[in-house]
């Protein structure tokens, strides 16, 4: 059964997520609609015969997510792109597009201090923002400086659609709903990058879905650093920062703050007669 979510119910539905999918409220902003299949299955319609199928589960129930397809399939869309933690088969004309995984760190294990070889990039880095002083602070309210930064950000980089309507969302983001907020950081008193972080409550997990930065030395490793002292601070067990997007750079960068994947999704694609 589908059900169409009101935004009281993306609210409390998104506190029980537990991977990158699940930011039901920021990913609403590119939607015309959300949905849930059988109380389960987040689904995304985008407005223009779109639509997202999200396989990872919101509650404990058991299913292969086989009759929510199925049932999207007969509403003829022209494209259904499934997010799956494991590849479907036997679906005529279904396609795979592309295996990822979610990353995230263990905000417990994790020694601010930085002592031990593991950490020996990480203080290299630090070392070198330290140089450019940069400093942080914390906001809901979304300007023509945010505006500044992105639009560098989306010419610097290559991003896909997702990514673009992602970044143009984010103002109606913070004005529709009361959680969340950017993490800025500033240098010589210029907004120079920022990342979004939000929260999945039942589980105790801090999420990090975007970040945007000029091209400075050592911006991301100072607000990873920064991201993980407030995730501590606050008592979040986990911090989940997002994918790879098929990027060996990005994969390193995870990587070298001792992130470590934690759920894979095969991404499946399939197009109707329509």
């Amino acid at each position: 059964m589908l059900k169409f979510l009101t935004k009281a119910e993306k609210e409390r539905l998104q506190k029980k997520g537990y991977m990158g999918e699940h930011l039901l409220c920021l990913y609403s902003m590119v939607c015309e609609k959300t949905a849930l299949y059988n109380d389960n299955f987040p689904i995304y319609f985008n407005g223009y015969d779109e639509v997202d199928i999200i396989l990872f589960g919101l509650s404990n129930k058991e299913e292969d997510g086989l009759m929510c397809i199925d049932d999207v399939i007969r509403s003829s869309h022209r494209e259904i792109n499934i997010v799956t933690p494991k590849p479907l088969k036997d679906i005529v004309g279904l396609m795979t597009k592309y295996v990822d995984w979610d990353y995230h760190i263990n905000a417990d294990l994790f020694d601010l201090d930085l002592h031990g070889h593991l950490y020996q990039n990480i203080r290299y880095s630090l070392n070198r923002a330290a140089k450019m002083r940069f400093r942080v602070e914390f906001s809901r309210k979304f300007t023509q400086k945010h505006i500044y930064v992105i639009s560098r950000h989306m010419k610097q980089h290559d991003l896909d659609l997702w990514d673009f309507e992602e970044l143009l969302s984010l103002e109606r983001f913070f004005r529709d709903h009361n959680h969340g907020f950017m993490m800025e950081v500033y240098h010589e008193d210029k907004l120079v990058g920022f990342d979004v972080i939000d929260f999945f409550e039942d589980n105790n997990i801090m999420v990090i879905p975007i970040g945007v930065y000029l091209d400075l030395p050592s911006l991301a490793d100072f607000l990873m650093y920064e991201n993980i002292k407030y995730a501590k601070k606050k008592g979040y067990k986990w911090i989940d920062i997002g994918f790879t997007c098929r990027n060996n750079g990005l994969k390193n960068f995870k990587e070298k703050w001792l992130a470590r994947p934690k759920y894979e999704l095969f991404v499946q694609t399939i197009s109707s007669s329509k």
